[in-house]
């Protein structure tokens, strides 16, 4: 990967391709785990941006909040001299793509938004606020466990009430990975896990969005898929929607090409013919590094 300076540290980063940019936004924990999506062939006539969020992979750190890494992400557009871009954003990923798309509208052509987590203001005054009692209790787990220097216990006390296997989804994407969230575990469980807590985010945010928006979703017995796409009609009640039968929040890594088909044709369907960076544009973009 390539790195550049954004916010003050060195973001790794990785452009595939030519056409109009996408640029994918990991979730928690694993810094390559969109990299089987982005390989796709239904992305062959997309630009495909990858990126380290900071304190992952070969991305420098400290961590930082979702406000932070969204001005990470208008840097890098900077520096690669993009004017806007579709966005594809998994899990902790779709959240600050939200955050993004609403900070910034004018970077965002579109956004995909792959499973994000309900805020838990939303959750507490919906008809999901039971998962409160489930989340809670996962996190206070996972955090005894890696206090305790049981980082692989950390992540099966996280994961294992919702029935999704870690090892399988991390092995699916290549050798180290599994390894590099080991190591990179405490970015998000001594910063980002409290930053997922205490996110807000409605609809108050997200009419400021004026770029089409994708729900994606996958019709597993996970209790928190009902919940995110409850979340997200609220938030978005003229959004297009993608279900994957027999899947989970894993697919990502494990069902790869059954996961781009129908991000593809969103993104085909929306695209514009003009993305690269002017001065003019440049200037009226604020946070703007440079």
């Amino acid at each position: 990967m390539k790195t550049t300076t954004v916010n003050g540290i060195e973001l790794a980063y990785q452009v595939q391709g030519e056409g109009e940019p996408v640029l994918f936004i990991h979730g928690a924990i694993w810094a390559d785990f969109l990299r089987p999506l982005a390989e796709q062939p239904a992305f062959s006539e997309f630009q495909r941006i990858r990126y380290h969020r900071r304190g992952y992979g070969e991305s420098g750190g400290p961590a930082g909040g979702f406000d932070l890494q969204a001005a990470d992400i208008v840097a890098l557009l900077d520096h690669l001299e993009l004017d806007r871009a579709h966005l594809v954003g998994h899990s902790e990923g779709a959240m600050i793509a939200l955050v993004l798309a609403a900070s910034y509208p004018d970077r965002v052509r579109s956004l995909a938004l792959l499973e994000p987590l309900p805020s838990s203001d939303w959750l507490a005054t919906s008809d999901f606020a039971d998962l409160l009692g489930i989340l809670g209790p996962a996190f206070e787990a996972m955090v005894g466990h890696y206090q305790a220097g049981d980082v692989a216990g950390a992540f099966d006390a996280l994961f294992d009430p919702t029935g999704l296997d870690w090892r399988t989804a991390s092995k699916a994407v290549g050798p180290g990975v599994a390894d590099q969230g080991i190591k990179d575990a405490a970015t998000f469980i001594e910063v980002e896990a409290s930053a997922l807590v205490d996110w807000t985010f409605g609809p108050e945010q997200a009419a400021t969005i004026n770029s089409p928006v994708l729900s994606w979703c996958a019709a597993s017995e996970n209790p928190i898929n009902p919940a995110t796409r409850a979340f997200l009609y609220n938030l978005f009640p003229h959004r297009e929607e993608a279900i994957l039968a027999d899947g989970n929040h894993f697919s990502v890594t494990t069902h790869p090409a059954a996961v781009a088909a129908p991000i593809a044709d969103f993104i085909s369907r929306h695209n514009a013919p003009r993305h690269i960076r002017t001065e003019r544009s440049a200037s009226a973009v604020p946070g703007r590094t440079g």
